[in-house]
């Protein structure tokens, strides 16, 4: 089951302290990464404003219906020459935002049904959400990018709510540059935990958590069959409509 990791970037700025971003939509595409299990060798970041001008609202610096509706059919050109999308956060964020931003909501859903989101699983495992960066330490594996270069030649820290205001300021290959660390690492942990069988991390306490993955990684509606952790102990649990919640196909229908 070969991976294709899958990532995107938005073009909206927001607030530091407000953690509710679908509020301040539309908040547009900048730019997304896709890498193809061997086929890539490196991240195939999308959507250039500077080779692709047409695709780009030179106004929002934001990608256009059309230019959204291309990245859905690169995401189905590789399903259907058969690998399996992988994202983390992809069904509450990624493909969800793709949806708005094309229209095409029923397509979008069928991605993200049988797509692998890593933190999904871990959610309908455990029942609270888990941090990139924490899941790619505990894996002994390579964080996500912080430092890119800008226009000026200097090396400046990003983040993902750093990424949408340099986006704005035109320093388009920083942000590329980043959506492609975050899709080469996405990719790397998918398969590494897929080889060890576990995914692990630290949790907030500082102690070792992990999560067996003895059946391998599991795509969103094979998650949602699963049976409910228990969340008793938990004072604000995370849902699974939380992430569901938009898709166009009702889970039942899909089983």
């Amino acid at each position: 089951m070969p991976f294709a990791a899958f990532d995107l970037e938005i073009a909206t700025e927001l607030p530091d302290d407000d953690r509710d971003w679908w509020r301040h939509g539309p908040l547009g595409i900048s730019c997304a990464g896709l890498m193809r299990e061997g086929a890539d060798a490196d991240p195939v970041v999308m959507f250039d404003p500077g080779a692709s001008p047409h695709l780009f609202d030179q106004a929002t610096k934001r990608l256009t219906r059309e230019g959204a509706s291309m990245l859905v059919e690169a995401l189905s050109d590789a399903v259907r020459a058969g690998f399996t999308i992988v994202t983390w956060n992809g069904l509450g964020f990624d493909f969800r935002l793709l949806a708005l931003e094309t229209g095409l909501v029923a397509r979008c859903s069928e991605l993200a049904w049988n797509s692998i989101d890593m933190m999904f699983q871990v959610v309908c495992v455990n029942g609270y959400m888990l941090a990139l960066d924490r899941a790619l330490a505990g894996m002994g594996l390579q964080s996500k990018i912080h430092a890119v270069r800008m226009n000026d030649g200097r090396e400046a820290p990003i983040s993902g709510r750093e990424a949408p205001r340099l986006w704005q300021a035109g320093e388009y290959r920083a942000v590329m540059e980043y959506c492609a660390g975050d899709v080469r690492q996405t990719l790397s942990l998918a398969r590494e935990c897929e080889r060890s069988r576990r995914l692990r991390w630290t949790s907030q306490r500082g102690k070792p958590a992990s999560m067996n993955l003895r059946s391998g990684w599991l795509t969103v509606r094979e998650c949602l069959a699963l049976p409910e952790p228990d969340t008793s102990w938990m004072r604000d649990p995370v849902t699974r409509k939380r992430f569901a919640s938009w898709l166009d196909i009702p889970a039942g229908d899909r089983a």
